[in-house]
């Protein structure tokens, strides 16, 4: 028997889904984090993605005004880092001294990437729609680059342990059946 279910909760259905940390330097060169699970491939050639972030938030801000971000890749042991990036507001506070993360120099977008993190994918918007309370960003992955002892072979391996994001403060990693 199926329940209905709130329409305003419809995306849970969708979920567990990868969680990324998004990371962005605006032009002061203050640099923020946040967490995102609304995130997908949109295309291979050439490479995009899209992200949907909230209006109101800092991060859409950034991007707004540097058309970049880097999509970084954490595992389950940033799972209390990845909690407090999308829990803790960049307007108020300094997430990157919070979070204790190491920052590295991108090489096509001012907004570093996360050594702490497994991949890292360097992007600059191409289009940006809003909708409703959110905005979607498509943009082009400039660069990709992934911790060589997790990928092998184009595929994760079991030990890199991706991080979905199930609902609230609930996460899981993937196993292979």
């Amino acid at each position: 028997m199926k329940v209905e279910i709130n329409l305003n909760e419809s995306y849970t259905i969708l979920h567990p889904r990868p969680v990324v940390l998004i990371c962005v330097k605006d032009k002061n060169g203050k640099i923020n984090v946040m967490s995102c699970s609304w995130i997908t491939p949109v295309s291979d050639e050439p490479p995009l993605i899209a992200i949907s972030l909230w209006t109101k938030g800092h991060t859409h801000k950034v991007i707004d005004e540097t058309k970049e971000f880097t999509v970084n890749i954490p595992t389950s042991k940033l799972k209390e880092k990845v909690w407090l990036a999308g829990t803790k507001s960049g307007i108020k506070i300094d997430k990157t001294k919070i979070l204790g993360l190491k920052f590295s120099p991108s090489k096509t977008v001012s907004a570093p990437s996360i050594e702490d993190c497994i991949g890292v994918l360097e992007c600059k918007v191409k289009e940006r729609m809003l909708l409703n309370e959110q905005v979607l960003y498509i943009a082009v992955v400039q660069r990709a680059c992934a911790d060589e002892d997790f990928f092998k072979n184009r595929m994760w391996s079991d030990e890199a342990s991706i991080l979905l994001h199930t609902g609230g403060r609930v996460f899981s990693i993937p196993k292979t059946v």
